[in-house]
């Protein structure tokens, strides 16, 4: 379906109303300032330079009464990959894929001083690799939210920070998806970090933070959109809490419940291996980090509920150990994951879809099973820290499927990608 790319005109308008709003209309208008010297040459350093600049805002007035600022952000990543395999049935499959992976713009404006809007559009429909088309055009809205400042308006009490949300959000749902994709350390996250990773989903958060602490308690609508959706499904139920419980040592609890599953015409809204989204979830991270290393450990639990097929419910299972290092400071960064994810059903969890299961010509049972297991080794060449920078990997999986074929499929995924933000 072609849509219509609406969702930055809202914001053109406001830039070029932005001079109308300023509080004296005699005085010079806080309009952006012109590139810094170093975009014009010197290597990334000019290259860093413009990303910068790109990323200021195009209007910076903390003192106007209607309008404050607005900037806009984008990025961009793009990735190759080859995979080799065995498939159920014992037979070798190969195919390699290259594709757009996320190509997004946005804005972010700041107005009555209490308010926020940011909105961003995903702006590609990259079927590529499934043997289909590769559109460069609006596909759908990122995300899409409203935000009041409480602790600005009124005051909040011994709170840092108490802030009010309504639109289209990422659920942060592990450790993993609380890091955006402009920063994550691995090409493609994690298969169990994905299993608890909703689709965008629609609803109102409230985020408070004192101290050492943040929280968030969200309510969501379980109809599915690739705008806004209704409220004319179920409804789902999350909460999440950061604590740095020491210097450089941080847990993050996360929960989401659903109460909407088992009723399909309620529960529209997928996970990001592509099923029906579980009953409930919990996750819990602990991620210790130094001057130049890092580590994650992050468990998963959670119940599949009322699935399309009774091989698909029951209890699931995953954990995640990532650690990192800088090898050259600030330039070169070694990661290593492993990854394992458990079901009791025969099909209660599932491979990512890149690239394990995608159309290569062998039958992994679509990425279906009990258990599976994944190592990755990568290396992260930073250009401008995570603004610009390459990524490569390689990628081990071994997934059981009790009842087809022979009961195993195996393969290992080379990686490539390049990654930029603004």
């Amino acid at each position: 379906m072609k849509c219509t790319p609406w969702a930055g005109i809202p914001a053109a308008a406001l830039i070029l109303l932005a001079p109308a709003f300023s509080a004296n209309a005699g005085e010079e208008h806080p309009m952006a300032l012109p590139p810094p010297a170093g975009t014009g040459g010197g290597g990334w350093d000019g290259g860093c330079a413009f990303l910068d600049w790109l990323g200021t805002p195009v209007y910076d007035n903390p003192g106007g009464p209607l309008l404050q600022s607005v900037k806009f952000f984008g990025r961009a990543q793009f990735q190759y990959a080859y995979v080799d395999g065995e498939d159920i049935n014992g037979a070798g499959f190969s195919a390699d894929f290259e594709e757009i992976r996320r190509l997004r713009f946005g804005t972010e404006v700041k107005f009555l001083n209490y308010f926020k809007a940011k909105v961003n559009a995903n702006l590609e429909d990259d079927n590529s690799p499934k043997g289909q088309d590769r559109d460069i055009q609006y596909s759908s809205l990122d995300e899409a939210r409203v935000s009041f400042d409480i602790k600005k308006a009124f005051g909040a009490g011994a709170l840092d920070g108490l802030t009010l949300n309504y639109g289209r959000h990422k659920v942060k749902m592990s450790q993993e998806v609380h890091t955006s994709s402009k920063k994550i350390k691995t090409v493609e996250r994690s298969a169990p970090a994905n299993k608890i990773y909703p689709v965008r989903m629609t609803g109102a958060t409230l985020d408070a933070s004192q101290g050492n602490w943040a929280a968030a308690l969200g309510l969501f609508t379980t109809d599915d959109s690739r705008e806004l959706a209704s409220w004319n499904a179920g409804a789902a139920l999350y909460g999440s809490a950061t604590v740095e419980v020491a210097e450089g040592h941080e847990v993050i609890l996360d929960f989401l419940w659903n109460d909407a599953n088992g009723d399909a015409g309620d529960n529209r809204v997928a996970d990001n291996n592509d099923y029906d989204l579980y009953e409930w979830a919990l996750s819990a991270a602990w991620v210790a980090s130094g001057p130049r290393w890092e580590v994650l450990v992050n468990g998963m639990v959670g119940d599949n509920g009322s699935q399309s097929k009774m091989a698909r419910e029951g209890n699931f299972y995953g954990l995640v150990v990532m650690p990192s290092y800088e090898i050259v400071e600030d330039r070169l960064e070694g990661v290593l994951r492993y990854s394992y994810q458990g079901a009791e059903e025969d099909q209660g969890i599932r491979t990512n879809s890149r690239y394990f299961r995608r159309d290569h010509g062998g039958n992994v049972n679509s990425g279906r099973g009990d258990e599976h297991h994944s190592i990755y080794a990568g290396l992260n060449y930073f250009l401008c820290g995570h603004e610009a920078k390459f990524m490569a990997g390689v990628e081990l999986e071994s997934l059981d499927t009790p009842g087809a074929g022979d009961g195993d499929a195996d393969g290992v995924t080379y990686w490539l990608a390049f990654r930029t933000y603004f």
